[in-house]
């Protein structure tokens, strides 16, 4: 049977026939496997960034529009609004083609539907950011320490 051993530094020890115990303090196994799951636990700087790699995952997913997906993400956002600037300035009201998030292209593509796409994506980033924000003051405040999908849920 292992016993478990901690010294002064902190330093673990596993060993069944340890013989010199001089600086070493037995502990338990729950101690030990504690031990080891505080030091593997993220610190909060690991949590933000991980929390905002997890909402900007979200934004990616983008809206669905009249069953066409639109990506949320910062290309995404920027090449809706060149293409809702160039059709408004053409005086055009369709997309003669237009190719979305998941690479399928759709003939006579209405313009209102872009412009409702990009609306929706700027409301549900800012809904996203939103949560983003209660979910960083929680972690900041030690509450919020798992960003599992049953501690965290996005908007």
């Amino acid at each position: 049977m292992n016993k478990y051993y901690e010294n002064a530094e902190g330093q673990l020890f596993v060993d069944p026939i340890l013989t010199n115990h001089a600086g070493l303090t037995e502990i338990t196994k729950e101690q030990f496997d504690q031990i080891i799951a505080d030091r593997n636990k993220p610190t909060t700087d690991q949590l933000l960034q991980q929390l905002t790699q997890a909402r900007k995952a979200q934004e990616q997913q983008g809206i669905m529009i009249n069953g066409i997906r639109y990506a949320g993400d910062p290309g995404n956002r920027q090449t809706l609004q060149e293409a809702i600037t160039y059709l408004e300035d053409a005086g055009l009201t369709e997309f003669p083609t237009w190719k979305d998030s998941d690479d399928v292209f759709h003939a006579d593509h209405p313009l209102a539907d872009v412009k409702d796409a990009a609306r929706a994506i700027g409301a549900r980033r800012s809904q996203l950011i939103a949560a983003e924000g209660e979910y960083a003051a929680q972690i900041i405040a030690g509450t919020l320490t798992d960003l599992t999908e049953t501690e965290v849920v996005w908007p």
